[in-house]
């Protein structure tokens, strides 16, 4: 099979090599369309520290089932269209046992510490593998993982109807949590970008924006929110001044969500959090019943406008250097997806 390879930081080649072998519990996925992640990104730079090389790289992936062996072939056909989650968990540790298997103690990612999606062919695990319907654009299909991870966010923050939500950073998981917060019933969803042609897809799916780097930007972000403090913000940047803007514009008993990434140690103000009562909640990937939230919210086309705008470029797989360059380079993009296969 084709497959794209990080030999080592920095270095990517795409090479034949074996199709992957089955072990019982196991399916391979014949790879349609897989997106570009953040993650891939930090994996190709280096920048991941528990990532293994050499890899293929790649987690946001639709295809067709080709194999299936064991455990779970009952449940599908040879020729389904599925998607499957990336996580590899032990099943047995606490963490598993509560369902929270995205904090599994043995966490492992394909993509980044197994081989990945962006390949002819997959394995995954049949027991984190679902049927996406025939008639389901595979594009949309392809954002099922990133849209996981906004399902988990909005849940793990507590947010209700009715209630406001800040969001600092309109990149593709900012927007998509932007979005199932309006879905799940928050009555006024403020994005926080930098870059103007973010601002205006956040804008045409019903979000309010607001410039970080406007004069006087506190005092517009709460004009904005009819004077109020957020009942629920959202750091989705990975940058210092969006954890200060969280805990100086989120309401006395409100909760803040630690989505992004962060280089290092943030300069948290607790004398603050302990005076406003605020909960600090921090999210990983997604669970499992995340995942399979978003496979049926696709299914059932929820989701449909939001997955078309975010879904910003279409690239060739013998194009994969030119794609990634754009994911990392071009501000104005915000999911690359690369086509594998018809």
């Amino acid at each position: 099979m084709k497959a794209l390879v990080f030999s080592a930081p920095n270095e990517m080649k795409l090479t034949d090599m074996p199709r992957p072998e089955l072990q019982a519990g196991e399916a391979l996925i014949r790879v349609q369309y897989i997106g570009i992640c953040g993650t891939d990104v930090h994996v190709f730079r280096g920048h991941h520290a528990t990532a293994v090389y050499p890899l293929i790289p790649g987690h946001e992936f639709v295809g067709e089932l080709v194999e299936i062996k064991g455990e779970g072939a009952d449940a599908f056909q040879i020729g389904d269209r599925v998607v499957a989650q990336e996580i590899l968990t032990c099943g047995h540790c606490d963490a598993c046992a509560r369902g929270e298997d995205n904090v599994c103690e043995d966490l492992k990612i394909i993509g980044v510490h197994a081989d990945g999606g962006f390949a002819e062919y997959v394995r995954v695990k049949t027991r984190k593998m679902y049927r996406v319907p025939k008639d389901v654009d595979l594009k949309r299909a392809a954002l099922i993982e990133p849209l996981a991870v906004a399902i988990h966010d909005v849940r793990m923050s507590g947010l209700k109807v009715s209630e406001t939500a800040l969001i600092i950073g309109g990149g593709p998981i900012g927007i998509l949590v932007g979005c199932v917060a309006k879905q799940a019933g928050a009555r006024r969803v403020i994005v926080s970008e930098v870059v103007e042609s973010r601002r205006k897809i956040a804008e045409e799916l019903g979000l309010l924006t607001i410039n970080p780097l406007e004069p006087g930007f506190d005092e517009k972000l709460t004009q904005l929110n009819k004077g109020e403090n957020f009942d629920v913000s959202f750091e989705a940047a990975g940058i210092p001044s969006g954890i200060t803007t969280c805990v100086e514009h989120t309401k006395n008993t409100g909760s803040i969500v630690q989505i992004g990434i962060t280089k290092g140690p943030y300069p948290v103000d607790t004398g603050k959090i302990f005076a406003k009562e605020l909960r600090l909640q921090g999210v990983r990937i997604h669970n499992q019943f995340a995942f399979k939230s978003a496979v049926n919210a696709v299914a059932d086309g929820l989701m449909d406008q939001v997955l078309d705008k975010v879904a910003s470029a279409v690239y060739d797989f013998n194009d994969i250097e030119k794609a990634f360059d754009c994911a990392e380079n071009n501000k104005d993009a915000l999911k690359v997806l690369v086509k594998i296969a018809d």
